[in-house]
């Protein structure tokens, strides 16, 4: 089916985000139908085993609030069991690196993670550069857009810190150009956009052969979620699960049921229920025709 999908549309039109994305659903929707004929769950299905995965903190949640509050947010992620986070900059460099200051300074251990969605130019990345190295920042994702390959490649000149990107490509197609470029070395495919687990499945085995890891974007739904961390399950290159802890998310907390929990050590494990592990609520679907929010859920 995927590859019948890919011929009539991506490969003889172009690669489409919104053919991508319909791709994508339709795939982890017959994984999901085969894990529940089956009676097991997506990540044996996939030849994977229940693990710990760690997770860090993400979504949309953490943004450009002053460095105080900044820090409270921060706290009580950690205070629930994270040992990650994720945080949101692409402001200015100065105004980033304050928030990043504020939150190394009050949690020494923290793995600090950062992701300017696609908001800063190459100068804009120069000077942020030294600081985030400096505060030991895993990664910086997405500085510019996907297309963007010369910032890239300038950008990754800057310093040690890790460029991180996938969340806007495409199938391994696109995926193939980004490893082999040796600028990015984060990948980030996300099941709901790249191609469903199918083509997330290849791209991970591509990544493997180059020795790079995979830490999936998950977009805001249950859904993909739970899709992520069996995908993660059934991978020898396999990174953070990102959980979403932005506030109000009705994709996460009403549409599906609960996709994961984090343990004591911030980590979750996939469900056992067979197929994805979670149900659609569909009166919920009824009464929501339309919901604000990004498309590729």
């Amino acid at each position: 089916v995927w590859a019948k999908v890919y011929r009539m549309q991506l490969g003889s039109h172009g690669m489409g985000a919104a053919a991508a994305i319909a791709l994508s659903g339709i795939d982890m929707a017959l994984w999901d139908l085969r894990g529940k004929a089956t009676g097991w769950p997506l990540y044996r299905l996939l030849g994977g085993a229940s693990r710990p995965i760690p997770a860090y903190a993400g979504g949309v949640s953490l943004g450009w609030q002053e460095p105080a509050a900044l820090v409270e947010e921060v706290r009580a992620l950690v205070a629930a069991g994270f040992r990650a986070v994720k945080l949101r900059i692409g402001d200015t460099p100065a105004r980033d690196l304050a928030r990043v200051a504020a939150v190394r300074q009050a949690f020494p251990d923290l793995v600090i993670l950062t992701d300017a969605n696609t908001g800063y130019s190459v100068a804009d990345a120069r000077r942020a550069m030294p600081g985030l190295e400096a505060h030991g920042v895993g990664w910086l994702e997405e500085p510019f857009p996907a297309h963007d390959h010369r910032s890239y490649a300038m950008a990754a000149t800057f310093g040690r810190v890790p460029l991180a990107a996938g969340e806007n490509h495409y199938t391994r197609f696109e995926f193939t150009r980004l490893i082999e470029d040796r600028v990015v070395s984060i990948l980030q495919p996300d099941l709901s956009k790249t191609g469903g687990v199918t083509e997330a499945l290849r791209i991970a085995a591509l990544a493997s052969a180059w020795k790079l890891p995979i830490h999936p974007h998950t977009s805001m739904t249950g859904l993909n979620m739970a899709a992520s961390i069996h995908f993660l399950a059934a991978i020898e290159n396999a990174g953070y699960f990102e959980a979403d802890v932005s506030k109000g998310n009705l994709f996460r907390d009403q549409l599906t049921s609960r996709p994961c929990d984090l343990d004591a050590e911030g980590c979750v494990r996939p469900l056992e229920k067979p197929g994805l592990g979670v149900e659609v609520d569909e009166g919920f679907l009824a009464a929501h025709p339309v919901i604000d929010g990004p498309g590729y859920v």
